[in-house]
């Protein structure tokens, strides 16, 4: 959906120039003055039906809509050029609303299995003690009853 809107956004900005009679070096020019330079040869890729309309919004699309639709004027082209363009923001907005809850579902996934997977380990880590402390128990034992023959042994004697 969020291609759609650049695309309607792209034509709608073609009307535009062809409307005010604006070159494509004029756009290169007016967008270099208000501080976010966009290349000839990228606008012409923008207005060209030759290439793919995957532009960046930021970078490419708005400073070129900022020149052909100012916000200051009102007319009814330009106000649906403005409008065109509040649909794209809110498109990228949930956009990145949708990769932000996906990312954070994965880092809430990734945390329920490392919470898993120390609750695994602190459980083998309690058994394994407890076959530490069995083993040592056995190990006295055998001890104890070592050291019981030893002494029966030196009494014997």
């Amino acid at each position: 959906m969020l291609k759609t809107k650049k695309e309607e956004l792209i034509e709608e900005l073609k009307e535009l120039r062809l409307e005010k009679g604006i070159t494509y070096q004029e756009i290169a020019d007016k967008t270099a003055e208000n501080g976010c330079p966009v290349s000839l040869s990228t606008i012409k890729h923008v207005f060209s039906d030759k290439y793919t309309h995957d532009h960046d919004y930021n970078n490419v699309l708005k400073p070129i809509a900022d020149v052909l639709s100012p916000p200051s004027e009102d007319d009814a082209l330009e106000t649906k050029t403005l409008q065109t363009r509040l649909d794209l923001k809110e498109e990228i907005i949930k956009d990145y609303k949708a990769r932000l809850e996906a990312k954070d579902k994965k880092h809430k996934d990734r945390e329920q299995f490392y919470m898993n997977l120390i609750e695994h380990l602190q459980a083998e880590i309690s058994f394994k003690n407890e076959q530490i402390k069995h083993h040592n128990e056995a190990m006295d034992r055998k001890d104890a009853t070592l050291k019981d023959l030893y002494n029966r042994l030196l009494e014997k004697e």
